[in-house]
C-alpha cells in the first residue's frame, strides 16, 4: 500500500468535518479504529472467499501456505509410536485466521518405478469425526486406501487420523496489526512513518524510533478502509454524546 496511515489519517478528517457532528478523531481514537477495522474487513474477505471459492488480491497477501519454499510443512507427532491408527497432533499456527486446505503427497510403487498423487486432507468438526471413526465404510483408519485422511481441532492441536508425518497446509493468516505512531508538532498530531524518530518529546523520548506498522492490504482498499473507519469513529461519537454523528449517505 503506497498510501500510509497518515494520509489515511488526513484524509478520514477531512471526510469527519464533513459528515460527523461534535467531537475530534484523536491518534488515539485512529488507532483503536484501525484495530477493529483491520479485523474485520479481513473477516468480510474471508466471507468472499466462503461464497466464491476464489482468492482476490485483496486477499492474496494473507494466504501461507506450510509446505512450499517459504515455510515448512505442518509436521505432526504420533499419538502413540508403531500405530498410525492411533492418529497424530500438531500445534496450531499461531498466526491462523481461517483454515483453507489441507494435502499430502502419496507416493505409489508401480512395477521397477513409482508415481506420486496428491490427496488431499478433510477437515472435519469434533462430531463429523465422531461419526466417521464409528463408520468402518468412511473411517480412514479402518479403510485407510479408500478415503483421504481426516483432520480435527481439540483445543490448540490439530489431530490427524490415521498418523501421517507432515501434510501440506494452507491458510488466511492473521493480519498485522497497524499502528498509528504520531508525536505533536505546533499542537497538530503529525504521522511518524515506519523508519523515522520521534524528533520531539511530546509523545516519547528524542531519537525514538516510530512504532508505527502499516495496513498490509493493497492499494485498492484504501478508500473502503476509510470508509470503515469513519462509520466506527461516527457510532463511537453517538455512544460518547448520545446524538447521532453518523450522517446518512446521500442517494
Amino acid at each position: 500500500m503506497t498510501t500510509n496511515l497518515g494520509q489515511i489519517y488526513d484524509e478520514l478528517l477531512f471526510r469527519a468535518g464533513k459528515d460527523l457532528r461534535g467531537g475530534y478523531i484523536t491518534p488515539d481514537d485512529f488507532n483503536r479504529a484501525i484495530k477493529i477495522v483491520n479485523q474485520r474487513y479481513l473477516n468480510t474477505l474471508v466471507d468472499n472467499f466462503e461464497d466464491s471459492r476464489e482468492i482476490t488480491s485483496d486477499l492474496q497477501t494473507f494466504i501461507k501456505t506450510l509446505g512450499s519454499p517459504q515455510y515448512p510443512a505442518l509436521a505432526f507427532t504420533p499419538v502413540l509410536a508403531g500405530s498410525p491408527e492411533r492418529g497424530g497432533y500438531a500445534t496450531i499456527p499461531a498466526d491462523i485466521w481461517y483454515q483453507a486446505t489441507a494435502s499430502f503427497l502419496e507416493i505409489l510403487n508401480k512395477e521397477c518405478s513409482y508415481e506420486t498423487n496428491y490427496r488431499s486432507v478433510e477437515f472435519v468438526s469434533q462430531h463429523e469425526f465422531d461419526a466417521k471413526m464409528r463408520n468402518s465404510i468412511t473411517s480412514p483408519v479402518d479403510n485407510p486406501q479408500e478415503n483421504d485422511p481426516i483432520l480435527v481441532t481439540r483445543n490448540d492441536k490439530y489431530y490427524i487420523y490415521p498418523y501421517m508425518p507432515r501434510i501440506t497446509f494452507t491458510y488466511i493468516r492473521e493480519p498485522i496489526q497497524p499502528v498509528f505512531d504520531y508525536q505533536i508538532e505546533n499542537g497538530i498530531p503529525v504521522y511518524l512513518p515506519p523508519g523515522s524518530f520521534h524528533t520531539n518529546a511530546t509523545t516519547a523520548l528524542i531519537g525514538t524510533p516510530s512504532a508505527s506498522v502499516e495496513f498490509e492490504y493493497p492499494e485498492s482498499c484504501v478508500d473502503h478502509l476509510t470508509d470503515l473507519i469513519k462509520t466506527y469513529v461516527g457510532i463511537g461519537n453517538e455512544n460518547q454524546w448520545n446524538i447521532q454523528t453518523q450522517m446518512p449517505s446521500k442517494v
